[in-house]
């Protein structure tokens, strides 16, 4: 055989090993990342939030039981959680009025403003929270309410009356579905009003096309960003050349499984919703609010995304 015809022919079968593996078990990935105890819903359907008054005083509760699903060995590990709460909570001195933030257990996540009072995170950040805050280097800490959640695809609304936000980001999809993309979050490590930052490449390029709902950049991203860890839960996938928000982080993957994928990184990876599910999301929650112009800030497209960044505090 010729060479060029061996090279051929060792591309197909790599592309239908691709396929193999990823028929094999991207279609559960879906359902193995809900939150423990969710009830799926229709991909359509976005489940609007009755949120009761927070009390005057908040008391802890014990926090319930984190069950992990079952592992199972034809899957990727998938490691969707958020952070645990800074322990450098302080009184706003800005405010000496503000309450002071409440004591107990939690988490802490990431969001960015989709328009004013309008923060846009990942479910799991917000899970059952008796008291839920924002703050970021450009906004004062804030109370905030759960307005609306989809549990199958994890994104959630939150509500924060009365912000004006600095900047917001548009949502909308990646330019190419191999490209770089800016990631903002909320790790350990970063600071109480300082995100960190990371890059990121995007993966999809390197799946198969089938199933379109798990490889199609604007229903899933996939991407390599080996910094991106537990606190970056939330927030944006940024590609700077559209200056839109292509997705929002929601877990990590353990890729030792995606080795058969032809020039698919077996670590460092991460997924999350992409544009069509967080447009639609939000058209069904909050009509109106992906309708704003993208060049706020001239041609500085990073300076809109760290403005529109927040860190999001749950506590149980």
């Amino acid at each position: 055989m010729r060479t060029w015809e061996a090279d051929l022919a060792g591309l197909v079968i790599g592309f239908a090993l691709g396929g193999a593996v990823l028929s094999h078990f991207l279609p559960q990935i879906e359902a193995y990342l809900q939150p423990a105890g969710s009830v799926p819903a229709p991909a359509h359907q976005v489940e609007v939030a009755t949120v009761a008054p927070l009390p005057a005083v908040i008391v802890p509760r014990r926090p319930p039981p984190i069950v992990q699903p079952a592992q199972r060995e034809d899957l990727p590990a998938l490691l969707p959680a958020p952070a645990p709460l800074p322990q450098i909570m302080e009184p706003d001195e800005a405010d000496p009025a503000a309450p002071p933030p409440p004591h107990g257990s939690g988490m802490a996540g990431t969001g960015f403003f989709v328009a004013d009072g309008l923060v846009m995170t990942a479910a799991h950040v917000v899970p059952e929270c008796h008291r839920t805050e924002i703050v970021s280097p450009f906004i004062r800490r804030s109370p905030a309410q759960v307005e609306a959640r989809d549990r199958m695809h994890d994104i959630a609304l939150l509500g924060a009356k009365g912000v004006r936000a600095p900047a917001t980001l548009a949502i909308g999809q990646p330019t190419s579905s191999g490209g770089r993309v800016f990631v903002l979050g909320y790790p350990a490590t970063a600071g109480l009003l300082t995100p960190e930052e990371t890059w990121g490449v995007l993966e999809n390029d390197k799946l198969p096309r089938e199933p379109a709902s798990l490889t199609d950049p604007r229903a899933q991203v996939w991407m390599e960003a080996a910094r991106v860890t537990h606190g970056y839960s939330g927030g944006p996938i940024f590609d700077p050349r559209s200056g839109k928000g292509v997705g929002i982080v929601r877990a990590t993957l353990d890729g030792g499984k995606l080795q058969a994928i032809r020039g698919m990184p077996t670590s460092g990876v991460a997924i999350g919703p992409g544009s069509a599910l967080l447009g639609a999301f939000l058209d069904n929650a909050a009509p109106g609010t992906n309708a704003f112009p993208a060049d706020q800030w001239g041609d500085d497209p990073i300076t809109v995304v760290r403005h529109a960044t927040v860190h999001v505090f749950c506590w149980n």
